[in-house]
């Protein structure tokens, strides 16, 4: 039986699809993929996946005795999956999206066997990532298939790296936030195992298997303190579960004790013997393997119900309440809640307030269209809370005061929706007015998510520059990761990266001290001075008082290394540290500087820092809205 294709088609092998797939011998059903590939096959061989639609053959070359299942999935993957399931060679695809799109379908079809066999296949020709970025890819395409056991496997694999944002920061694109919620809850579960565990270890297994070896230093639990701290570190770290890392930490003990003549005599650790160690290690594997396995019998109760898609974060932080319907004197028209709330309004007074209601309330109406009370009626998406609140400032009535930051947001995406900008301005200025709530503490957080989501620019960037005050971590965050796309994650902690960069460039003006810089006042300090044959001379590169050079450097370094881990607000702390530092320094010179210049250099200090994170806070406007705009219009 010769074999037609419809067209052809890039295969992932070096040939076309062979033919045995094509016209299996004793086939008596044709599977049909989306691209139009023709599979003919025995139903004996595919079990579930002929519960497909049957239709008759439409194609003159396809023999009119075979009924034809049409399939959603593509030639390339429906050949793979089906050299799993017949006695050929079985065929992986070539990138790992198409290899995880293949378990996905043998999963939908629940062909168990095969999914085994690919499986099997895939651990003997793919060895498991070893760096971030594919195991993130692996482990956001097996949330995305819903395929569990490919998820642990590849967020154990994470865990050999380090879990902060600023870690993530160039892989948040294209990850979604409540996986990464979810990645981070498995880091989190691991970790407080494996500290247990450990503990555990430490206290009542780990002597056994060093038993007799001295050392110079033992814990209380009986083993080299050396080794107590390294076992103690990965529950802290997990990544440091690692024969390189458990010799490096051997090695710096052995170094120091070799400085140290007596105790080098005294210590065994240079010569443990190789079994000794491999027992060792073999012993700490095997309770790290078990805090690892009951994290992922954890996830595998509940993992599954965290991969659905995003939903609209007004879903689960906007209940509604119970309210009275909203009823005018005379009115034409009723707009009804997603909750089924009816508020009887004007058409004239929706049309002077948004153009769009203008334009929607111009055109005909059908015949057919839903009326209430012989008044015509329009369903909004909005819950009636928010409608109760909207409506409220299109009549001269007290303002209905949403209870929470969010539902302002909500409001004010209602009114970016509807085109009201008369409305829009004035509950902007109710908040500004603290009339309305405002985002308090970390509340910043999900103010900021929920304001990029809606695209609503000004709150985008009050929110971010209010994040500055907190570290930014997802100890931090928790659940409010859930709220973000990763675009906008990965753009504010782009926002704290440039704040960051202007606040060190600020510091490093007010470390150089030569005219006519902020620091020149302390020119004079006394250490710039060297004595000669005739008495002091001035040395000719003058330096900080060491006190204020120690306390500016030392919130540069900070800056650098904790950028997320700290807050970003150093204007509003300043003053307080460089008046300790200088009351520790108690020097007659630097008093007599403070005392005369001490406040103005204080408050030039505060308002450049200020500046400085109030410069990038502009530019941070143009920079949402350009990148919140591009994605929109994708």
């Amino acid at each position: 039986m010769s074999t037609t294709l419809l067209h052809e088609t890039a295969s992932t092998t070096d040939e076309a699809l062979p033919n045995l797939l094509l016209d299996y011998p004793g086939a008596d059903i044709i599977l049909r993929s989306h691209d139009c590939y023709h599979f003919r096959v025995p139903k004996t061989f595919i079990g579930d996946i002929i519960q497909g639609t049957v239709h008759s053959p439409g194609d003159a070359n396809l023999e009119a005795s075979l009924p034809v299942v049409q399939l959603p999935e593509s030639g390339e993957i429906l050949h793979c999956l089906l050299s799993f399931i017949f006695p050929v060679t079985p065929l992986l695809p070539s990138t790992t999206e198409e290899i995880m799109e293949l378990l996905s379908v043998a999963q939908k079809y629940q062909m168990e066997t095969a999914l085994t066999h690919i499986r099997g296949s895939i651990a003997r020709q793919n060895s498991l990532p070893t760096r971030l970025q594919p195991a993130l890819l692996i482990y956001t395409l097996a949330q995305k298939f819903r395929l569990l056991p490919e998820a642990l496997q590849a967020a154990r694999s994470i865990l050999n790296y380090p879990m902060t944002i600023e870690d993530f920061f160039d892989k948040l694109d294209n990850l979604s936030c409540a996986s990464l919620y979810e990645l981070w809850k498995y880091h989190e579960r691991v970790r407080l195992n494996l500290a247990s565990d450990l503990t555990e270890f430490r206290t009542s297994q780990a002597h056994g298997t060093i038993a007799g070896m001295r050392c110079t230093e033992f814990s209380s639990s009986q083993i080299p303190c050396w080794l107590d701290q390294y076992i103690s570190s990965i529950g802290n770290s997990p990544s440091l579960f690692d024969l390189v890392e458990f010799n490096a930490a051997m090695a710096r003990h052995i170094v120091n004790r070799v400085k140290d003549p007596d105790s080098e005599r005294q210590c065994e650790c240079a010569s443990i013997p190789s079994q000794i160690i491999r027992d060792f290690w073999d012993a700490l594997a095997s309770v790290v393997d078990g805090s690892f396995e009951k994290a992922s019998v954890v996830d595998a109760e509940s993992a599954l119900s965290l991969m659905h898609e995003r939903e609209d974060p007004q879903v689960q932080v906007n209940p509604t309440t119970s309210l009275e319907t909203f009823d005018v004197p005379d009115a034409n028209i009723i707009i009804r809640s997603s909750d089924l709330v009816d508020f009887r309004v004007h058409k004239s007074v929706l049309a002077l307030a948004s153009p769009f209601f203008r334009d929607l309330l111009s055109l005909p109406q059908p015949s057919d269209s839903e009326s209430v009370d012989g008044l015509p009626m329009v369903e909004l998406p909005e819950d009636s809370e928010l409608l109760s609140c909207l409506v409220s400032f299109l009549y001269p009535v007290c303002a209905v005061i949403p209870n929470s930051y969010d539902k302002v947001l909500y409001l004010l995406a209602a009114c970016q929706k509807y085109e009201m900008v008369s409305v829009q301005s004035s509950i902007r200025a109710k908040v500004k007015y603290k009339e309305f709530p405002a985002p308090r503490g970390t509340e910043a957080f999900p103010a900021y998510a929920i304001a990029a989501g809606k695209g609503l620019i000004p709150e985008m960037e009050s929110a971010a520059r209010q994040t500055l005050d907190h570290p930014m971590t997802f100890q931090t965050l928790e659940e409010i990761l859930r709220l973000f796309e990763g675009w906008a994650l990965r753009d504010l902690a782009d926002f704290r990266k440039r704040c960051k960069d202007n606040l060190i460039v600020c510091l490093d003006s007010f470390l150089e001290v030569q005219p006519p810089g902020p620091s020149s006042i302390w020119i004079n300090y006394p250490a710039t001075a060297s004595r000669s044959s005739r008495g002091y001379r001035r040395d000719p590169v003058p330096v900080l008082p060491s006190w204020l050079n120690e306390l500016l450097s030392r919130n540069q370094n900070n800056l650098k290394l904790e950028t997320f881990t700290r807050s970003l607000d150093i204007h509003s702390r300043i003053r307080g540290e460089y008046l300790v530092a200088l009351e520790y320094h108690d020097c007659y010179f630097c008093t007599a500087v403070h005392k005369e210049n001490g406040s103005t250099f204080c408050a030039e200090l505060e308002n450049k820092l200020a500046q400085a994170l109030n410069k990038v806070r502009n530019d941070c406007g143009s920079h949402f809205d350009s990148t919140y705009l591009s994605r929109r219009n994708r």
